[in-house]
């Protein structure tokens, strides 16, 4: 017998493959097991895909959640992050009217590869939108491109609108290169680690140019902790002509001493205001 019961939202073992109006289907990544949570993060159901989502069905009646309509914004998170970092971001963007699905994705655990994977499974399987936008953060922003390089159905769906890339490795890490190196690193962090290596990001395809896409930059608790060890191994970097700021001209950098980015209100404010008038 199951208990519906609060879940911590999966985090590095689940993965969201269907979302609707704050309610999610997340796939375990090693038994392939699924469940549906509510808004809370109550889980309501288990089984397959199907199960659940025959359970969603029911529920829309049971409590009359409203259709969902217009735009939805998807939120990307680095490596060895969680949706949750973004939890400031999209309590602004979901009161001021917008569909908003924070993907969780096991980044520890999976290569970008296999996010790819579980991505085109959620997009493919999004109801009631008319375009989709994007926001990421750190590594994300390569997810994000590895997604567009490859001709799925849902880009056919609906229209893909805007992107916004915040603190992205675009030429990739430095210390992920510096870590990679070491066989801890690469049991903690997973096969995603060296693909986010200056090195491996070469064989990325970029993001179409008739897109709109910023960049905001800022300083970080783990950028300031971890700079002398960078500048230490500066050497060990990879020589390339492209810089960050050569994947877009929308570019802000913003002052930050925020422990999460996304505390600060000048980065979420930016971010919205991207979003409703492209420009930063």
């Amino acid at each position: 017998m199951s208990f519906n019961f609060f879940t911590f939202g999966g985090s590095q073992l689940w993965e969201d493959v269907f979302f609707y109006q704050k309610w999610r289907i997340q796939r375990h990544y090693h038994s392939k097991k699924y469940r549906l949570l509510d808004n809370w993060d109550i889980r309501r159901a288990t089984g397959s895909f199907e199960d659940c989502r025959k359970a969603f069905v029911k529920f829309v009646e049971v409590y009359e959640i409203p259709r969902q309509q217009g735009e939805l914004v998807i939120l990307l998170h680095g490596l060895g992050e969680t949706k949750n970092i973004f939890r400031p971001l999209w309590r602004e963007l979901t009161q001021r009217g917008y569909n908003v699905a924070a993907i969780n994705y096991p980044s520890t655990r999976k290569s970008i590869a296999n996010i790819i994977t579980q991505l085109e499974f959620f997009l493919n399987h999004c109801e009631d939108v008319s375009k989709v936008s994007f926001i990421t953060k750190g590594a994300g922003c390569l997810v994000l491109r590895s997604l567009i390089a490859n001709t799925y159905g849902w880009q056919n769906k609906f229209r893909l609108n805007k992107i916004i890339n915040v603190n992205p490795i675009n030429c990739g890490s430095d210390l992920f290169d510096l870590m990679s190196r070491f066989g801890l690193f690469n049991i903690i962090f997973g096969p995603m680690l060296k693909e986010c290596t200056p090195q491996a990001v070469r064989s990325i395809s970029k993001l179409p140019s008739d897109i709109n896409t910023a960049l905001i930059f800022c300083d970080t608790f783990k950028s300031r902790l971890l700079r002398p060890i960078a500048e230490k191994f500066k050497g060990s970097e990879i020589q390339s002509e492209e810089k960050e700021t050569d994947f877009s001209k929308n570019i802000i950098e913003i002052q930050n001493k925020k422990l999460n980015i996304f505390n600060n209100n000048h980065i979420v404010e930016s971010c919205i205001k991207f979003i409703a008038n492209g420009k930063l």
